[in-house]
């Protein structure tokens, strides 16, 4: 596998329509490559007619010739397209003023302007020697066979002067015009697998009003004919629409090229992405195809956030420029939107060892101004054909790998779609979630929490939950952590918390004084904001923060343990406590415990469940409680089916229990009828429902 991780320059972006851009810059190259492109053209032209024209066109048609030569070298160097079908097809808005050349000057000259363009072209889109000889080639065709024709209609080499002033033989010049023409067509479709390496059609696609302009321009040609009676300047106002046309066709692509390309960065955009994504497929071999990645950036919201919109911009136009340095000769790099890029190689055996490179540089940490900044990536790599064979679909297997890339921060994944048999449905999940919590989808349900010696209910989890629509009822395992990958867990998160401090106010109106824990995903354990959102919640409900227990998991403090602490902090003196959920089956040390203070240790249920026959397990579960209990913690034990466990559990000295044999999760409503029988009986244990 070849890997590119050398410093690359912007040329990268010499695709199709997509112009080179370096460090928002647009790249002098191009321009560069134009400017000489015109001045040899110029000189080159001047030269052939000079030579060509002596003796052999009358002087007083050779300005004429001359004007009428450079007019066609300007209108085949800008040539006007149509998007007709998906793909840019060239209109011969030219051809009329090419076979006007034919007749009145030296098919060499007629040669010269057309072939110059075209080689020009085929240079300026990175085709190998072979290629822009060969569509230079292809390109004088028509030419040729229009010059033969007017020959043989002519009866034997045609002269200016006979073709200037006898109208008789002004239709042989529309005939030839049309032969050429559709000789033209023809050696296009027979090169196209060679010059463009793409399926070789019998039918030219085009519009209805693309056939009549063609039928137009082929007609012009014996009026520019005519025209030569007047001299350079009457060639010049008949020249008037074709520069309208030119005009309008530049400023057209100059829009279209405008609106492929990210404002922010200067990057192409996602659509320009597509486009070159599409031309690789058609341009790649049997068995060979284009790799396409998409890149991530982890925690770019929270910094974002803490850091404010323009830094955070100025760190996506440093994010570009290392991509853009990363990327291989003639590969595209865009911006997909938010923090999101794409990168695409037209050789997939480099997209693994790009992907693995892109990670390891965005491990390095950004500069912007003063500050240090680490944005690690992640990585989805999807390779044609394999895992797809048009645009969209590889764009969609790239986002899939991405997502399996995420479970793991920081690292590159290659699509698998064994690993993913669901990712049709997971992308349609992903596109709901975004509107469940305005539709009213997503709820809360409620798992008690009892004392193991007494059971009594003193708390109660909330959980979140999702009935979609068409789907039914989707497991929080599916869901979660789809909204942790595309940012819409904050939103989640609030309104769990939200209709758990509703429940509790309404549980404490019953007498109730236990706890109500909220689940914090690891992405919102770095969030500054946080502790802010939490207040705002515990004031509107008119609850005092104590009610409030906020679980976090062993990977949130784990990924970032100094952001973490801070938040933690600050909602530790808010009054609410915070609770370590799952802990036993992530990397939290107890360095990590005591450095976070928090006031609560949840034992995972899968050392838990089945303790009672488990010596293993057992060992686990009565080591924790033991250090927790040193430590000043609260002990949860989730995961409790039976009561020879709750036994068990109360006997090591756990403060809460909850698990199927305590109680499922059920509504507000049921939690509230549990707590008024529980008033009315102290003392006694009660099971939800009974």
């Amino acid at each position: 596998m070849r890997s590119s991780t050398a410093p690359r320059s912007a040329t990268a972006f010499l695709v199709p329509p997509v112009a080179a851009r370096t460090r928002r810059r647009r790249s002098t190259v191009p321009v560069l490559l134009d400017v000489a492109a015109v001045a040899v053209a110029t000189a080159v032209l001047a030269a052939a007619v000079v030579v060509a024209l002596a003796g052999s066109v009358p002087w007083d048609v050779s300005a004429f010739v001359s004007v009428l030569a450079l007019v066609v070298l300007v209108a085949e160097s800008r040539p006007v397209t149509s998007r007709t079908g998906g793909r840019g097809e060239a209109l011969p808005v030219s051809w009329g003023f090419l076979v006007a050349l034919v007749a009145l000057g030296p098919v060499s000259l007629a040669l010269l302007v057309r072939a110059l363009p075209a080689l020009v072209r085929q240079t300026r889109r990175g085709a190998g020697p072979r290629t822009a000889v060969v569509g230079a080639g292809v390109s004088v065709v028509g030419v040729l066979v229009c010059s033969t024709v007017l020959d043989a209609l002519l009866g034997g080499p045609h002269a200016a002067g006979p073709v200037l002033r006898d109208p008789g033989q002004w239709p042989a010049v529309l005939a030839a015009g049309a032969a050429g023409l559709l000789a033209q067509w023809c050696a296009d479709l027979a090169a196209r697998p060679v010059v463009d390496r793409t399926p070789r059609r019998l039918v030219r696609t085009g519009s209805a009003s693309g056939v009549l302009l063609t039928l137009a321009v082929v007609a012009s040609a014996p009026v520019v004919v005519v025209s030569a009676e007047g001299g350079a300047w009457l060639l010049l106002l008949v020249c008037v629409p074709l520069g309208v046309m030119l005009v309008s066709a530049a400023i057209a692509r100059r829009h279209e090229r405008r609106a492929m390309v990210d404002d922010l960065t200067g990057l192409p955009n996602r659509d320009a992405l597509l486009g070159a994504t599409a031309r690789a497929l058609r341009a790649a071999g049997p068995g060979s195809g284009p790799g396409l990645l998409v890149v991530d950036l982890d925690h770019f919201k929270d910094v974002n956030d803490t850091l404010g919109h323009p830094v955070g911009d100025a760190l996506l136009r440093e994010v570009a420029e290392r991509l853009v340095a990363q990327a291989p000769a003639h590969a595209v790099v865009a911006r997909l939107g938010g923090d999101e890029f794409g990168l695409l190689v037209a050789d997939g055996l480099e997209a693994e060892g790009l992907a693995l490179a892109v990670v390891e540089e965005m491990s390095r940490p950004l500069r912007v101004g003063e500050l240090q900044v680490l944005l690690p990536a992640s990585v989805g790599v999807a390779l044609a054909p394999e895992h797809g064979t048009s645009a969209p679909s590889l764009l969609k297997s790239a986002d899939v790998a991405l997502y399996q890339a995420k479970e793991v921060r920081g690292r590159a994944c290659t699509y698998a779609g064994r690993r993913d048999v669901n990712s049709i449905e997971r992308l349609q999940l992903l596109g709901d979630l975004g509107h469940a919590v305005e539709r009213g989808e997503l709820y809360v349900r409620y798992q008690p929490q009892v004392d193991p010696r007494t059971g009594l209910v003193v708390g109660a989890e909330a959980l979140a939950r999702w009935q979609h629509p068409e789907l039914g009822s989707v497991a929080p395992d599916r869901f979660i952590p789809l909204a942790e990958q595309s940012g819409l867990i904050a939103g989640v998160t609030a309104l769990v918390l939200d209709q758990a401090l509703a429940a509790a106010a309404r549980w404490r109106a019953e007498g109730f004084t236990g706890t109500v824990s909220v689940n914090l995903s690891a992405r919102l354990l770095t969030d500054h904001d946080l502790p802010v959102l939490v207040a705002e919640a515990l004031h509107r409900h008119g609850l005092d923060a104590s009610v409030l227990v906020l679980e976090v998991t062993e990977t949130g403090i784990v990924s970032d343990p100094e952001r973490a602490g801070v938040v933690v902090r600050r909602l530790r003196a808010l009054g609410c406590g915070v609770a370590v959920d799952d802990y036993g089956t992530g990397q939290c040390s107890l360095t990590y415990l005591t450095d976070l203070e928090v006031d609560e240790l949840k034992v995972d249920r899968s050392f838990v469940t089945g303790m009672t026959g488990d010596r293993a397990r057992a060992v686990i579960v009565r080591s924790t409680v033991h250090m927790a209990r040193d430590l000043g913690l609260r002990v949860v034990a989730e995961g409790v089916a039976d009561a020879a466990t709750q036994r068990a559990l109360a006997d090591l000295g756990c403060d809460v229990v909850q698990g199927e044999h305590v109680g499922d999760p059920v509504s507000a409503t049921a939690v509230r009828d549990l707590l008024r029988r529980q008033v009315r009986a102290p003392g006694v244990a009660l099971a939800v429902g009974e």
